[in-house]
């Protein structure tokens, strides 16, 4: 776990994306019948709990339906952007087209009128944003599941000093993710979850600018 600490402009972004997931999984949660969108270790849980409850007989109130799609919606987002920013596949501009296609995707999430497929959508793009943040080389951060950065942070704060720079980073991802859950599902209960897709559309559209301005100036410098 003891690997070099990303550079200030990838510690931005890391606790951007990070409050991105965090504000659309809280609304999500709010607005879509109780539904991670980001979070896909507790969809495991809820596909999990109301399967077992369908062959018990048992009336938990849970529905299979919304897991499984926010499951398939975030796999295929996943396995699309991996395969898009291979080597070769696309020039160096592809790790700004990622945001690009989680800013229409948001979008699309906010517009679309059924349960099912607004969640599909959600999780697609938390998908897409997963990739992003691995592509960059933000080793032992995830923006949209905290389980590992939370082991990470306790593997580090025992470690040298460039280890503990980055729980540190791992901590503030974490708090991040916190308060934006928290925004997100105020949001969604004042408002709506389109509202906090918008918003998180907002976000990421700035980032994309600012995404494909570095890699300009990256190019220009070769």
């Amino acid at each position: 776990m003891n690997r070099p600490v990303p550079d200030a402009a990838h510690v931005w972004t890391a606790l951007v994306l990070t409050a991105i997931a965090g504000a659309v999984d809280g609304a999500g949660f709010v607005g879509l019948s109780q539904q991670f969108v980001a979070n896909q270790t507790g969809n495991a849980v809820l596909l999990a709990v109301s399967l077992s409850s369908e062959v018990a007989g048992r009336d938990d109130g849970l529905s299979p339906v919304g897991p499984l799609c926010s499951l398939a919606g975030f796999a295929l987002g996943a396995m699309l952007a991996s395969f898009s920013t291979r080597r070769h596949v696309l020039t160096r501009f592809g790790l700004p087209f990622l945001l690009v296609a989680e800013v229409a995707v948001l979008c699309a999430a906010a517009l679309v009128t059924g349960f099912e497929l607004a969640v599909a959508l959600a999780a697609f793009a938390m998908g897409v944003q997963s990739i992003h943040a691995s592509r960059i080389g933000l080793s032992g951060i995830n923006t949209t599941v905290l389980t590992g950065t939370l082991i990470a942070l306790f593997v580090n704060l025992f470690g040298d000093r460039t280890a503990r720079r980055s729980a540190r980073l791992q901590a503030s991802v974490w708090a991040v993710y916190l308060v934006a859950a928290g925004v997100g599902s105020a949001m969604a209960y004042t408002f709506s979850f389109e509202a906090v897709c918008w918003t998180a559309a907002g976000v990421a559209a700035v980032m994309a600018v600012a995404g494909f301005a570095e890699a300009r100036r990256d190019r220009g410098a070769d």
